[in-house]
């Protein structure tokens, strides 16, 4: 598997808050069970089927088989936003990836297939086209289940009907720092929808990065769920670029002592643990949006704050499982981050 590709590493619309739109779509085969009773047969026939559906397809796509794949290589999809945490550990699974590394099908989770397509910044639009273009060329070689009253079935109720599910990533480390992210959540699911933390849960999420997605989609149609997913991520885009003028204005000393403090630290520390480097690049990908610092570009901290995870970099280490040692992972980290922000300038004391 070829995990340098990714989503993550270009610009986008409203990138300084919106890090990236996702649309998935849910569907299932006729006549076979849900995935959640499939006996293994069953697996394997929903597999053959689909993989011989792709095999037809203009667009090329790499087939993936779990069980192939060291727990690492699992877990760097999972940390690029391509599986999900069940899907990662379950035996017997079957990813597809289009090989420009947006586009991820994950066959026989919850339902029989999970379309998704992924981009940076604020594109709903553009991923639930690609996405739709994608199931309306699999409708023509699999026939999916579905009726004029519920929709498309799935193996919930809230994902049937249209079984699009729609979510932005934000970057809102302003309204974290001036104490209304509590507020900004409940104004979210006053909208009738969720939010969650990225990485952690709640109103303490790791590098201040919040998801919002529609908990449902039955009884809704496609262009209500992209509209009222765009509509609350304009909102409360607004809201932190209001509390980072504020920050500015009030506080624009204290807030650039923060920022260059943490570019400080990323750029001449040799240790760093995950959770540390993720919390001192949000600050920096703050600064860089605030023109506090001019390079690197905002999308390379967000490159860095994907592969900052341990999987990633236990990859550049040649690792094939999960025991590396934790030394190594954090001074290997370090220096990735250096090089990243000095411009890969070179280190005599390097080893």
């Amino acid at each position: 598997m070829e995990a340098g590709r990714a989503w993550f590493s270009s610009p986008g619309a409203e990138d300084d808050v919106v890090v990236s739109s996702r649309v998935r779509l849910a569907r299932n085969l006729t006549g076979i069970p849900f995935p959640p009773t499939l006996s293994r047969e069953e697996e394997e026939r929903v597999q053959h089927e689909v993989v011989e559906a792709f095999s037809g397809l203009s667009t090329a796509f790499d087939s993936i088989f779990l069980d192939r794949l060291p727990p690492l290589e699992r877990t760097i999809l999972l940390e690029q936003n391509l599986i999900s945490q069940d899907f990662s550990v379950s035996p017997n699974k079957l990813v597809l990836l289009e090989q420009d590394g947006r586009i991820s099908v994950m066959v026989n989770e919850e339902d029989h297939l999970r379309l998704a397509c992924l981009n940076t910044g604020l594109c709903l639009q553009e991923v639930y086209e690609a996405v739709d273009e994608l199931d309306g060329r699999l409708e023509e070689k699999l026939h999916f289940a579905a009726s004029i009253e519920w929709g498309y079935l799935a193996s919930r109720l809230e994902n049937a009907g249209t079984g699009l599910r729609a979510s932005v990533m934000l970057h809102m480390p302003a309204l974290v720092s001036d104490g209304t992210i509590g507020w900004a959540l409940k104004r979210i699911n006053q909208m009738g929808l969720q939010i969650k933390g990225y990485w952690g849960d709640g109103d303490n999420s790791l590098g201040d990065m919040y998801q919002i997605s529609n908990p449902i989609s039955i009884g809704l149609r496609e262009k209500e769920i992209l509209t009222s997913i765009e509509v609350a991520a304009r909102e409360m885009a607004e809201y932190e670029r209001k509390a980072r003028e504020e920050m500015m204005g009030s506080r624009r000393i204290e807030l650039e002592d923060r920022v260059h403090r943490a570019f400080g630290v990323l750029s001449a520390c040799r240790l760093i643990s995950s959770k540390e480097a993720i919390n001192l690049l949000s600050t920096v990908r703050l600064g860089i949006s605030l023109g506090m610092i001019e390079k690197p570009q905002v999308e390379v901290i967000t490159e860095l704050m994907i592969r900052a995870q341990k999987a990633h970099v236990q990859k550049s280490l040649d690792q094939t499982d999960d025991e590396a040692d934790n030394k190594l992972v954090d001074y290997t980290r370090a220096k990735m981050i250096r090089h990243a922000l000095q411009g890969h300038v070179r280190e005599d004391n390097d080893v």
